[in-house]
């Protein structure tokens, strides 16, 4: 965050939006969608030089990754106009002695920094725009840092003399495409960004946050967009009616991290940090943001919960005894056409145990239902085949008659007839289990509106 075109102009004293200070009314305390489970989430943070992570997100990223989530970071340049705080590295910052690049040096050394920081954070995978998975037709490699100056009432202005291949003087389209892509392969349900103002200004920071607008308006309602998308609190305003997030992270994590990038941050103890401009600033690990795209209030149903072993068992062996009765009274009923006869009441049998194995695991959503189905009609069978065997209800001979045929076929096929219930349920839950997903359940509130 502390980048500037090094020759920087008599101004006022440098201007930084404070964390957490402001909360308003209403505020929510997760950046997930509601009925999500943090260890199922996929976050996806957008920042533009290295460190901008930890100053501005640092607690949250923690917090979420100690939650289970899995964690992203997408960082659009390497920071090589950065100022450099040690004098022992003064020879990496642009326009000082010693300095024999174009920060090519710095960019690297920040990337070491970063791999520290993130490490300190939890995240699981941080790239660059311009690698893999941020890759697009028309994408440079890499972007370089645009670099800025602090205006006259300390607030940042364009560098009139950034490279042609940084982040700024390179088209946007190229840069949104990537970041798409960068979506569709991660498919996070939350994505967390700048503001409009880039949080406190800085050239690459607003260009960050139109990176992302314009990435969210090529995916429309395409099932990768995320669920919602935050963008950073930079100073609080009581007008803003967008709902407000107040994440109480991790600030231990984030100091700790802070002390990676030692290049751009100061820790001065356990509450203060500076950038190399020496402006004292509270580490917070409160950090705020807005909504810029999705609703975090949408109410969705959730997965409908499960039966247990017990009721599965009782109700699976319950329906497969009626199931086996009312099969074994119309098992036997043929139906002639001319000299042929047809076993329609063995097909009605047949379909009355599918079906009820079928329903059995539906509704109790346990697969194992229709096998119990099947154990039960298979016992159920058996007793009245075999109870008395002077009179048999169920007649299993297939050598005495017809009768005896349709008896074999009844007794042996029904528990086949509820396994096909509960192969029809296995299919249907792969399907079932992508509908009542809490990613697929938000999205179709997002179309519906």
């Amino acid at each position: 965050m502390s980048e500037t075109e090094n020759t920087q102009p008599d101004s006022a004293t440098p201007s930084y939006p404070t964390q957490g200070e402001r909360i308003a009314p209403g505020s929510r305390r997760d950046l997930l969608p509601n009925n999500y489970d943090a260890k199922k989430a996929r976050i996806l943070f957008v920042h533009a030089h290295p460190d901008d992570e930890t100053s501005s997100t640092g607690a949250t990223m923690a917090y979420y990754a100690q939650k289970g989530a899995e964690v992203y970071l997408l960082t659009a340049t390497r920071g090589e106009l950065g100022e450099v705080i040690p004098e022992e590295l003064h020879h990496l910052e642009v326009g000082k002695p010693g300095c024999r690049d174009n920060g090519e040096a710095l960019g690297e050394y920040r990337t070491g920094e970063l791999a520290g920081a993130i490490k300190a954070l939890g995240v699981k995978k941080q790239f660059f725009l311009g690698q893999e998975p941020a890759v697009a037709e028309g994408t440079l490699p890499l972007y370089r840092d645009s670099g800025m100056a602090w205006g006259p009432e300390g607030k940042p202005v364009a560098n009139p003399v950034a490279a042609e291949d940084s982040l700024t003087a390179q088209p946007l389209e190229p840069q949104a495409q990537a970041l798409v892509a960068a979506i569709r392969a991660l498919t996070p349900d939350v994505l967390v960004t700048y503001d409009s103002d880039g949080g406190y200004g800085h050239p690459d920071h607003v260009r960050v946050y139109e990176i992302v607008h314009r990435a969210l308006q090529i995916l429309e309602n395409d099932e990768d967009r995320p669920i919602l998308t935050w963008g950073i609190e930079g100073e609080f305003d009581a007008a803003d009616q967008r709902l407000q997030a107040a994440i109480y992270g991790d600030g231990t994590a984030k100091r700790k991290a802070m002390e990676a990038h030692r290049t751009q941050i100061t820790v001065v103890d356990e509450k203060t940090f500076e950038y190399s401009n020496k402006v004292p600033q509270k580490i917070s690990a409160v950090e705020t943001f807005r909504v810029l795209d999705g609703d975090p209030t949408a109410t969705v149903h959730p997965k409908p919960q499960e039966a247990g072993l017990v009721a599965s068992l009782l109700t699976g062996s319950i329906l497969g005894i009626f199931a086996g009765i009312a099969g074994s009274i119309y098992h036997a009923w043929v139906v002639y056409a001319g000299d042929t006869a047809l076993p329609l009441g063995l097909l009605v049998a047949y379909l009355t145990v599918f079906f009820t194995a079928l329903w059995c695991a539906l509704s109790l959503r346990r697969g194992y239902a229709a096998a119990v189905v099947a154990v039960a009609v298979f016992v159920t069978v058996y007793v009245l085949g075999y109870g008395r065997p002077d009179s048999p209800f169920v007649l299993v001979n297939p050598g005495h008659s017809a009768i005896g045929l349709y008896g074999a076929l009844w007794w042996f096929g029904a528990p086949v007839a509820a396994m096909l219930g509960m192969l029809v349920y296995t299919r249907a839950r792969v399907k079932d289990a992508q509908y009542f997903s809490p990613r697929a359940a938000h999205q179709r509130a997002r179309t519906k509106k």
